[in-house]
């Protein structure tokens, strides 16, 4: 995969922390932290969710493999 994938991500996860925690006013470095590693487990079953789905489309023969690329 091209590295502006990865920079974009990791932009969206890092924008996405701050968002919450100042909606939230958090303001510690460990109540930052609880909210990175939420986002970064939400983010982690969204794409999980989407590559198990391409997955089950291919193994059923719906659509071809490497599609979702």
């Amino acid at each position: 995969m091209s590295p502006r994938y990865y920079i974009s991500t990791t932009i969206l996860i890092g924008f996405l922390t701050f968002a919450i925690s100042y909606w939230q006013k958090k303001q510690t470095g460990r109540e930052i932290s609880v909210i990175f590693i939420k986002v970064v487990t939400a983010t982690a079953v969204i794409v999980g969710g989407v590559l198990a789905v391409v997955w089950l489309l291919a193994y059923l023969g719906v659509a071809e493999s490497g599609f979702f690329l």
